[in-house]
């Protein structure tokens, strides 16, 4: 299966509707900021890619703090039923 690729104007409303910064050494401070707060949560696994944790970012429309619950609430959920994210 082929994806297609947004447009430039689909990219800008993309940007806009998820709040995305347009430069990337944003993105990458935020990634940070998450990478030093997982530091401190002992019950949260470390070794989350970039990727992973850009992709947190983008369906938290770039709120750290949303970031911070629903990996905790993710990892949570993972640890009470394994048997739902097992297939």
């Amino acid at each position: 299966m082929m994806l297609i690729q947004p447009t430039p104007q689909q990219r800008i409303t993309i940007r806009e509707e998820l709040r995305e910064p347009e430069n990337q050494s944003d993105i990458d401070r935020d990634i940070k900021l998450i990478r030093e707060w997982l530091d401190t949560q002992p019950h949260l696994p470390k070794d989350m890619d970039d990727g992973r944790l850009a992709t947190f970012l983008r369906g938290c429309k770039f709120s750290l703090e949303k970031v911070k619950k629903k990996l905790d609430m993710y990892y949570t959920m993972r640890n009470a039923v394994p048997e739902f994210f097992a297939n």
